[in-house]
């Protein structure tokens, strides 16, 4: 017997009781064993876990992070010399 696995990727919520409350129907007609991997999104601040939703607009969520690696660098120097590099 050849078995054949599917991902499935939808959103959804963990309530107080710890039940998975998924925001839409999967496409199983009938009843099967499925593997759940939950991805929970999750800050870390002062040694302290803090469970977020899940951002609307990713971009906007990861905009200005790490900004202060790029301080005092000319980004568009550096651009270029990278650009130069792979020719």
């Amino acid at each position: 017997m050849k078995l054949i696995a599917k991902a499935i990727e939808t959103t959804g919520i963990i309530e107080t009781q710890r039940r998975l409350l998924l925001d839409e129907s999967l496409p199983i007609a009938d009843k099967s064993c499925v593997r759940v991997i939950v991805l929970v999104t999750k800050e870390m601040k002062n040694d302290k876990t803090t469970v977020l939703p899940q951002p609307v607009d990713y971009v906007s969520q990861l905009a200005g992070l790490h900004k202060e690696v790029w301080q005092g660098i000319d980004t568009d120097a550096y651009l270029k010399q990278e650009r130069e590099a792979w020719e």
